[in-house]
């Protein structure tokens, strides 16, 4: 499916999808589930919104990082709720 400019306003309608920024050990982390036509979404930390949900991040001035096992465990629920919304509709 092609991104296209949907979101921020608008509903975008594509399946949704894990999006990752950053990783485990790393200064700057997001993890969000996110519409697959959502260009801005994908291309931005933040922007949430309808399109675009968040699972975790440690943004800001923070610097929190989040060892491997922790981070594996953030995924699965950022994968479980992508299977969960897509089941959805």
């Amino acid at each position: 499916m092609a991104i296209t400019d949907c979101g921020n306003l608008e509903q975008c309608s594509g399946p949704w999808e894990v999006c990752i920024k950053g990783g485990p050990n790393k200064r700057s982390f997001e993890i969000s589930v996110i519409r697959s036509d959502y260009k801005h979404g994908h291309a931005s930390y933040g922007w949430f919104d309808e399109n675009k949900l968040l699972i975790s991040h440690n943004g800001g001035p923070c610097d929190w990082p989040v060892t491997v096992s922790i981070w594996d465990r953030l995924v699965g629920v950022a994968k479980d709720t992508v299977n969960e919304l897509n089941l959805e509709g």
